[in-house]
């Protein structure tokens, strides 16, 4: 009983992004994120949530509140679906996450089921954080040459195509 009692004093929030609107619903991300909480009888607080928003763009106001939130000790544990909802960029990551150590919150990633906060953790969240890095890069190239492709197509076909504003 005292094992099961001092599970439920430990604090937990959830981090969920979707970086479009267009078919991808955060509900995905959050329900997995609850259900983790309660298989460890964590007491989940809150949900911290950005729609429609780059994970390239370290300013974000969900991202924002969740590290507020973090330094006035409101929660010890936060937990994602995966790595790369809180980031893309490596540099941005480890600095997230050296941070939130420093004010002792810990985090657990869904999908790479590991613990974030032992020597072999910081190891696999390094590589992790590069990946993520990568395929925002190779995203980025996708969209550059798709774009460039509708543009010479158009231009082929005399058509007044234009992409941006």
């Amino acid at each position: 009983l005292y094992n099961r009692v001092q599970m439920k004093t430990i604090k937990a929030v959830g981090y969920a992004r979707v970086s479009t609107l267009l078919g991808q619903d955060v509900e995905n991300q959050l329900s997995g994120i609850r259900d983790l909480a309660s298989h460890r009888e964590y007491l989940y607080l809150h949900s911290y949530i950005d729609q429609g928003v780059s994970g390239k763009r370290e300013k974000r106001p969900g991202l924002d509140s969740l590290v507020r939130d973090a330094k006035l000790g409101k929660f010890s544990i936060i937990i994602v679906h995966s790595i790369d909802r809180l980031g893309r960029s490596t540099k941005h990551l480890l600095n997230l996450m050296d941070e939130l150590r420093h004010y002792g919150v810990s985090l657990i990633s869904i999908r790479e089921n590991l613990d974030f906060s032992s020597p072999v953790g910081q190891m696999a969240l390094t590589m992790l954080a590069s990946v993520a890095q990568l395929e925002a890069q190779l995203i980025s190239e996708r969209i550059k040459t798709s774009l460039a492709v509708k543009k010479k197509l158009a231009s082929d076909h005399g058509t007044n195509w234009k992409c941006g504003r």
